[in-house]
């Protein structure tokens, strides 16, 4: 670790925040609610600014770059506008301006100071932002959420397919194979004490073994009532993207829906475009073989899809017309 890092992590040695990253529609929601059931942690909804924030991480800022951060915060997500009523006694109330210093205080301002509760963050595509988030707070944990590319790219198809045209399976196994790839190779700069990963496969089907497992990489004791997660669920709500499933009691039969849902092609589609990435996660393949002749057709016109719609996209996000969480934006 860097001097500077090591400098910042003893100014703020009482943040350790707990990042749970992923796929979308890999169980982050659910972990979400579980972890919350924890008496000492607590993950408020996907904030999804961090990235945009536009201001150096290691550097103390001027209260002018505060006070634009804390407005950019609000134009990001409307649900954090506002939370600093009073901007002079918050920056009078600070040890530092350093960004992870604001940040920490306006998550636990959501939290309401309790020196006991540990905050997280419950983004998914924060995936792709790992090393940012651990330059901002070293001594943060990231619990990266992993599920079967198919039976995501599935959930995601029925949650978003009709809103957003561009979303298809090649699209979608294409940016799990990115994300996956993206967390893991940050899991491993980071080591086994700051990375966990998390099956939504073990989580369904084994929750108090994966829970006491997440716990003891957290260094927080187990508690069973974080197998229910329900309680937290409907008391904190589903939030602005509906996540009425977490209110349920916990079922596996979401697991491996892509056999009987999938058709012949999208099985074909998900060993050609995600199979490695899947082999690697111990996923089995469909076994179906190769394309035939009209299959290559259709594949080639969903990669050129694709192609033209990742250019765009990129190019949004880099010029920053395009963010995380856009539902969130005023």
């Amino acid at each position: 670790m860097s001097t500077g890092a090591s400098v910042n992590e003893m100014k703020h040695a009482d943040a350790a925040p707990i990042f749970i990253v992923g796929s979308p529609r890999s169980g982050t929601t659910l972990l979400r609610f579980m972890l919350t059931s924890h008496s000492r942690i607590y993950i408020p909804d996907e904030t999804g600014f961090i990235p945009f924030l536009r201001v150096p991480v290691d550097a103390p800022l001027t209260p002018t770059q505060v006070r634009a951060v804390l407005n950019r915060i609000g134009r990001l997500n409307r649900f954090w506008q506002g939370v600093v009523r009073d901007v002079d006694a918050f920056l009078a109330s600070l040890p530092d301006l350093c960004l992870s210093t604001i940040l920490d205080r306006l998550y636990r301002m959501h939290i309401g100071e309790q020196d006991d509760v540990r905050w997280g963050d419950k983004t998914p595509l924060y995936v792709r932002y790992i090393s940012r988030l651990h330059r901002l707070f070293p001594r943060a944990q990231f619990v990266h959420a992993i599920r079967d590319g198919r039976d995501a790219s599935l959930s995601a198809m029925e949650k978003w397919g009709r809103e957003k045209p561009y979303l298809d399976p090649y699209y979608l196994l294409q940016n799990w194979v990115r994300n996956v790839q993206a967390g893991r190779a940050s899991g491993q700069r980071l080591g086994s004490d700051r990375y966990l990963e998390v099956r939504y496969e073990s989580l369904v089907t084994e929750p108090e073994e994966t829970l006491r497992k997440t716990c003891a990489f957290l260094n927080e004791r187990f508690e069973p009532r974080m197998l229910d997660q329900t309680g937290a669920a409907m008391e904190i709500g589903g939030g602005i993207d509906q996540h009425v499933e977490v209110q349920q009691l916990l079922t596996a039969v979401h697991v491996n829906r892509w056999v009987t849902e999938m058709s012949a092609f999208e099985k074909k589609l998900s060993d050609y475009v995600a199979g490695p990435a899947l082999a690697s996660l111990g996923y089995p393949p469909s076994g179906l073989g190769p394309f035939t002749t009209t299959e290559w057709l259709r594949h080639g016109y969903l990669a050129a899809k694709f192609s033209l719609s990742d250019a765009t996209r990129t190019g949004l996000y880099r010029w920053g017309i395009l963010t995380l969480n856009r539902n969130r934006r005023p």
